[in-house]
Parts: structure tokens; C-alpha cells; sequence
């Protein structure tokens, strides 16, 4: 078997063609974070796979663990087993075979395949069934280093009700930090509040010990928000009782960047009064300006999308999928963020509610209500709006701007606002009217955004892409679709 029958790839269970043996050799224990220098055998009688094994064992407060090769001059893979030893190779647990010299690999706690209490076997292997090439010369034994590194969760912090903290999450520490929260006899309800934050951060709470992973969590708070909020009182799922909760604050996309966050707890069900404080709108100065911050991220629970404000009132439209649960149904709570900053995501700040929808034109029309924890709107709050473009004919080949919050508009778990270009590419009739086709870049994310003319009015809402080998266009649902109703409400006709 050579190298090219096995498919590269990161954290798969390995199937392929079948390749077995006697396993020999089994050397010791890896101790974390200290590198060893070690060597794969090439034997006459066996060149490809010839392996070297390694052990390592992972604490109960192990987040993470990565595995890394350096300093080979050839071709080196890795196979791991959990629990028990590597037999063959057509049966593990995990590898990584690209066409590196230096392979590594990491797991931890929220892997689909999470990270395990317990033994991991450790395979360093040679795949080619020739013998390598290194200072110009054959070459029987291949040289190298390997670590494992083993991140925990360390001493959690002890936070005091209704004093807020200030921490980071990061790659290089860990995507996850446990703190704990003592609750006295007497008390009648604990609430947990994580925010300001430009991730999407997420938290397990469990009672009296700490929870690392999802099946571990007493309760969960998962979403497409930044900012999560959890109640536990005598009422819930798991009573509150007296003794120690921890909390766990993590980021499931382990990216290169710092994940700032503040949290805060306390005995009350009642939201503290800073967080239902209103942030100064942004003024703007010209068209473009508007229209940046009129481009709303519209979030519910199981999703997130695009969406623009139609009147100074805060009216907004959007796609229905954009506000439809994975059950098919229109979600309980629509969370509406608004672009406070071209450099960072938007802010959750307030919560809309159905207007009206239209099922064949995928539209609906959104209210914003109230703040993001329910309290009321500022009197006179005036929004930065769209101006639609409704008499206006979209003509073939004319330039067209898209704003909106693509998922590839960032490196982290939530993304900044995004401008592309692109034209009238065409036009697709369908049974409730017409679609505009353009070559502009859209992308999942975009949906419900605005696609506005060079007047900086608005066009339509980018819905759905096409795409194959050969590239992609995008479908705008022109303003022309707005039933007349819903004009009226917005006062225009």
C-alpha cells in the first residue's frame, strides 16, 4: 500500500484498503509538553508503515490535546487509538496523513469527536514503501521529534455575585475557561449573564463539578448570539440548591484570535441595569454611511442571517428562512445587531417581532420592539433606513453593491459587515415574479442583506446562490415583490 490509497485528512475514523500485521514494538509513556527525540526503523523486510508507538494519558481537567512532529526530513503520519492499541490501520480512531513531513493534529472536549479521559495510543508511521532520500542518500532511519502538549482547565476563578469580570479566550491557552459561583442557603435564583463580546461564545453550567463538555452540562446555553443569559431557580429543569456551580465559557471555532468577554452573576432574575443600558447610535455623514449601519445581522437561536431597516421606525425586511427554526417554524425570539463598527461584528442590541410574512417570495416583514433582555425603546429613537428604489427599472449590466454578514466575511465566529460589487447578470421569472441574477459575490450569511445602485437605494435582498464547478450567481428578491400592505405600514404609499 502506498501513500496515494489513503485518503488525507484531518480527525476521520481511517477505513481503506486492507493493510494489517503483528504489532512489535510499544515504547512508554509521552510526558506533556516535554519533546522526545526519536527515530522510525526502516527494515529490509518491511519499508512502508513502519511505525513508531507513543502513550499519553489525559487528566479529567484536560481541555485540549495536540500532538506535533518536527525535524523530519521525510514523509512522517499519524494514527491514534483511544483506549486501546493500534492493531492495524484500516481501524483507528483518528489520523493525519497529508503529504507533510511534520504532521500534527489536535483534540479537545467539543471535537465532534471529543477529547477523552483516559489512554491514547500514538502512532508515528512512514507510509511510503520506498526508502527516503535525505542529504542525497538512502536512507534506513528517519530522525525526529514529537510532543504532546496537553492543555487543562486550571483552578477556576471564584466570582462574587454582581461584581463583573473581564477575561479572554484564545487558541494558545485554551478555547475554554471554568469559573464558579458559590450559592449561600436562601437564595432564590442565580443568573448568568456573558457579554461584551465579538464572538460567538457559548457556556455549560453544572453543580459541583465542572463541565468540559456537552453531555458533562446540567445546563446549556448555546446560540448564534455573542451575549447568552441563563436563570436557575427552584422552577428549573435542575432545581437551584445551595454549593458551588461552575460555568464554562468557550468558543467552538478554534481560530488564531483573543475572544474578550465580560460575565457577570448574581442572585436575582432581574437583568442588571447596565446591560439594558443603550449604546449612542452612530451618526452618519453621507449615503454610504446610512446604509452601512441600516444592514442589520437578524439572529435567532438556530441561525443567523441579513436584514435591512426600511423606515426610521424600525421596521425591517428580511428572508423568512432567515427567521425560520430548524423545525420549520418562525422563531420564538428575533435578535436584531446593529453595525456600531466597520471593524468589528455588529452588536446585539434589540429584539423584533413578525409584522407580516410571504411565503412564495420568501419575505417577511420584522418590528424592532424592544432591547436585547426585553426592556423598552429610548423614546424617538429614529434608525438609519433604506430608501427603496421602487420606480425605478433594474436594467441588464448595471453595477450593483451588496452589504450584509457572510459567514466567510471572518476568521472567528462572527463576522463583520461586508461590501461586494457585482451587475445585473440577468433576470429568472417565476410564478410570484421576477428575480434578479448577478455575479456579485453572496455567499450563506448574505441572505436577507441588501443589494442596493450606485444612488445607494435599495434593490432588492439577496436569497439564494447557484453554483458548480464552474462558478455561482446569486438571486436578488427585487423591493418589486413588497406587497402594498406592507408600503402602507412603512408609510411610503
Amino acid at each position: 500500500m502506498n501513500k496515494y490509497s489513503i485518503t488525507a485528512a484531518l480527525f476521520f475514523v481511517f477505513t481503506s484498503v486492507s493493510f494489517s500485521w503483528e504489532k512489535k514494538d510499544s515504547s512508554g509513556f509521552i510526558q506533556p509538553g516535554r519533546r522526545i527525540s526519536s527515530s522510525v526503523i526502516l527494515s529490509e523486510d518491511q519499508i512502508s508503515y513502519s511505525y513508531k508507538t507513543f502513550k499519553v494519558r489525559i487528566p479529567d481537567n484536560a481541555f485540549k490535546m495536540e500532538v506535533k512532529i518536527d525535524n523530519s526530513q521525510a514523509d512522517l503520519d499519524i494514527y491514534m487509538n483511544f483506549d486501546r492499541e493500534i492493531e492495524n490501520y484500516d481501524n483507528v480512531d483518528y489520523s493525519s496523513t497529508l503529504d507533510l513531513y511534520n504532521e500534527k493534529f489536535s483534540l479537545n472536549r467539543l471535537s465532534s469527536d471529543p477529547l477523552y479521559t483516559g489512554v491514547y495510543y500514538i502512532d508515528i508511521v512512514y507510509p511510503l514503501d520506498s526508502l527516503p532520500i535525505i542529504n542525497n542518500r538512502e536512507v534506513s532511519q528517519i530522525p525526529f521529534g514529537v510532543t504532546v502538549k496537553v492543555t487543562t482547565v486550571g483552578t477556576p476563578e471564584i466570582l462574587i455575585p454582581d461584581r463583573a469580570i473581564h477575561s479572554s479566550l484564545s487558541a494558545e491557552d485554551s478555547i475554554l475557561k471554568v469559573y464558579a459561583v458559590d450559592v449561600d442557603p436562601g437564595v432564590d435564583a442565580l443568573r448568568i449573564d456573558l457579554f461584551d463580546t465579538k464572538s460567538d461564545l457559548d457556556m455549560y453550567i453544572r453543580y459541583k463539578s465542572p463541565a468540559l463538555s456537552f453531555v458533562e452540562a446540567d445546563f446549556i446555553r448555546e446560540s448564534y448570539l455573542g451575549r447568552e443569559s441563563l436563570v436557575i431557580d427552584g422552577q428549573s429543569v435542575k432545581p437551584l440548591r445551595p454549593g458551588r456551580y461552575y460555568i464554562s465559557v468557550f468558543d467552538r471555532i478554534e481560530d488564531d484570535f483573543s475572544d474578550d468577554f465580560s460575565l457577570i452573576v448574581s442572585y436575582s432574575e432581574e437583568v442588571p441595569d447596565f446591560l439594558k443600558e443603550y449604546p449612542q447610535l452612530p451618526q452618519w455623514g453621507n449615503e454610504l454611511e446610512e446604509v452601512l449601519y441600516a444592514t442589520v445581522e437578524i439572529s435567532t437561536e438556530t441561525g443567523s442571517g441579513s436584514g435591512c431597516i426600511v423606515s426610521e421606525e424600525g421596521y425591517i425586511i428580511t428572508g423568512l428562512h432567515v427567521i425560520t427554526d430548524t423545525s420549520g417554524e418562525i422563531a420564538e425570539k428575533i435578535y436584531v445587531s446593529m453595525n456600531l463598527s466597520n471593524f468589528y461584528p455588529p452588536r446585539e442590541l434589540f429584539r423584533a417581532e413578525l409584522v407580516d410574512k410571504r411565503d412564495a417570495e420568501d419575505l417577511v416583514l420584522l418590528k424592532i420592539v424592544s432591547g436585547f433582555y426585553g426592556q423598552d425603546l429610548i423614546d424617538n429613537y429614529s434608525f438609519p433606513h433604506y430608501t427603496m428604489a421602487l420606480d425605478k427599472p433594474v436594467q441588464m449590466g448595471q453595477p450593483l453593491s451588496f452589504l450584509g454578514y457572510p459567514q466567510i466575511g471572518s476568521e472567528g465566529s462572527r463576522a463583520s459587515i461586508s461590501l461586494t460589487r457585482g451587475i445585473v447578470s440577468g433576470f429568472n421569472t417565476m410564478d410570484f415574479g421576477l428575480l434578479i441574477k448577478t455575479d456579485g459575490e453572496i455567499n450563506s450569511g448574505n441572505s436577507g442583506g441588501a443589494a442596493f445602485n450606485q444612488d445607494y437605494e435599495l434593490i432588492g435582498f439577496p436569497m439564494s446562490v447557484i453554483s458548480d464547478e464552474g462558478g455561482q450567481l446569486a438571486y436578488i428578491h427585487p423591493v418589486s415583490l413588497i406587497p402594498e400592505t406592507w408600503l402602507e405600514i412603512l408609510g411610503i404609499k
